[in-house]
């Protein structure tokens, strides 16, 4: 009886434990900065307006008219956070050193009032 006694205490312990280790809210955030941050140094932005949407694929234009992109949000390493409509402006993460590996991560800008 002792044992059982024991062992029920023990295993309480070991669930109000975990559960006070899931339940613990996040210590500010800083993983999040630390994570732009890391971002905005690592790779190259360029801005780009929404200018089509079909589905998954998007098509936008530079903000100053000399380039145009075109991506699947499905294909980015990073998925979107929230959807775009036509008219958005983006920022696209592109690696510093080597393009080719396409798109890293979509930011929405949100528009100035």
């Amino acid at each position: 009886m002792k044992i059982k006694l024991i062992l029920l205490l023990v295993l309480t312990g070991v669930l109000l434990g975990i559960c006070i280790v899931l339940i613990k809210p996040d210590a500010g955030g800083t993983s999040i900065e630390v994570t732009t941050s890391e971002i905005k140094e690592d790779y190259k932005t360029f801005t780009y307006v929404i200018t089509k949407v079909d589905g998954n694929e998007y098509h936008g234009q530079s903000t100053d008219g000399k380039t145009k992109i075109q991506f699947n949000s499905e294909n980015i390493k990073h998925p979107l956070t929230e959807k775009l409509e036509v008219k958005d402006k983006i920022v696209a993460y592109v690696e510093s050193e080597n393009h080719i590996n396409g798109i890293v991560k979509i930011e929405k800008i949100e528009n100035e009032k």
